[in-house]
């Protein structure tokens, strides 16, 4: 089983491209949808949920299971037919509990037949102008160490490892 790791950045303005469509903000009728585009960007082996597992973790997310969600950072793609390609999850949760809560990146998935288009940097980028825009200052996310498109695309945008501090009886 592949380890964990966690990664930080600064949110700054992003430089976003005027001849993309913008991602929108995803809506709760679309869960159905990026249920199923969940399975098809797992299905190649890396987690490969069976659709009932697929659902739990998508409306799990949207019910806060992993933190207040950020509407306005939570974005989707979608492709001339109107399917949608890849989608951006964002949350807002706490590492310590002496700590504000911290934007997190619940989930950025990929339909397999739209990757390489860089639907996923998009998303990203939106996202975090979103977060900026909101007065954040860090996003943080937590990929498997296999997942080297992942971390690829995190470390191209100044995203560095990050370790929670632990507190100690002394703190």
């Amino acid at each position: 089983m592949a380890s964990l790791i966690s990664l930080a950045a600064l949110i700054e303005p992003q430089i976003l491209d005027p001849f993309v469509t913008a991602p929108r903000v995803i809506h709760a009728p679309d869960l159905p949808e990026l249920t199923d585009l969940y399975l098809h960007a797992y299905a190649d082996g890396t987690f490969n949920p069976d659709a009932e597992t697929a659902a739990a973790g998508i409306n799990a997310i949207f019910d806060g299971a992993r933190g207040a969600l950020i509407p306005q950072a939570s974005l989707l793609t979608r492709d001339t037919d109107g399917r949608i390609t890849a989608a951006i999850i964002t949350t807002e949760r706490t590492f310590r509990s002496d700590r504000p809560k911290t934007p997190f990146i619940a989930q950025l998935f990929t339909h397999p037949e739209y990757r390489r288009q860089h639907l996923a940097e998009t998303l990203l980028s939106h996202a975090m102008q979103a977060l900026h825009d909101s007065g954040h200052k860090t996003l943080a996310v937590t990929v498997s160490s296999s997942n080297a498109a992942a971390i690829a695309l995190y470390l191209a945008r100044d995203f560095r490892r990050f370790t929670p501090a632990v507190t100690s009886d002394n703190d």
